[in-house]
């Protein structure tokens, strides 16, 4: 049976307001417990044929625990039962929820965790989240990064180690601008630049991203990094 959002188990948090941040998209982050099945859920064809596709036994069960967790974040969200929420996939890829009516999404899903945000159906948002793990984030620096933008972040004082929650911080705030656009990574992330006196800190500020202007939201948990952003209108 899948673990309920009511049991003790599970335990359902807005990452952002516990980091002391405000004004920010409805969000909401659960984890997926270690051994919750979900063999009495109906997944819709979309899911059922992904999670057939995976091979790692540890990774289905928590993609599927994260199929049943989106639905219910939204429920507590948005009103309704977890049942009656319906998505699609738009053309780039993107979530879209049909049900309930008027909201925009966005949806993250790292190992266990999957963080949802839902704001007015007009608005474009995107939510990001990481695991901090010790990595060398200099491959990676220069795949997402500008020439610019990666000379001021390797050049700012510190040991690699000590940036590496700059390095999530910066990974998850483009991941989230460029999910707001709907085109995810094929936007282009090195569009997405990152002042580093922006990444010293979790917290709230705006960025400018294809010509538009964001509000952003990072907090910080004991093992990740989450990152909230809005498009100004």
């Amino acid at each position: 049976m899948c673990q309920d959002l009511n049991s003790q188990t599970i335990s359902v948090i807005d990452p952002i307001a516990r980091a002391g941040l405000a004004g920010h998209p409805l969000c909401r982050m659960a984890a997926w417990p270690s051994g919750g099945s979900c063999t009495d859920v109906a997944f819709t064809s979309i899911e059922a044929e992904r999670l057939g596709r995976m091979k790692s036994p540890r990774r289905t069960a928590e993609m599927a625990g994260s199929f049943v967790l989106r639905r219910r974040l939204i429920a507590a969200m948005a009103g309704g039962a977890p049942e009656e929420v319906k998505m699609i996939s738009a053309e780039g890829g993107a979530p879209v929820l049909l049900q309930p009516v008027g909201w925009a999404m966005s949806l993250a899903n790292k190992d266990a965790y999957t963080v949802v945000a839902l704001a007015g159906a007009t608005a474009q948002i995107g939510v990001d989240i990481e695991i901090v793990r010790e990595m060398d984030w200099g491959p990676a620096l220069s795949m997402t990064s500008s020439d610019a933008e990666r000379a001021q972040f390797e050049g700012a004082p510190g040991a690699p180690a000590s940036k590496l929650r700059a390095f999530y911080r910066m990974w998850t705030l483009k991941e989230a601008v460029l999910k707001s656009t709907g085109r995810g990574f094929r936007a282009g992330p090195k569009a997405v630049e990152i002042p580093w006196a922006l990444l010293l800190l979790p917290g709230a500020g705006t960025l400018r991203a294809f010509g538009g202007t964001f509000d952003f939201w990072t907090a910080d948990t004991s093992d990740a990094v989450v990152s909230l952003v809005q498009k100004r209108v």
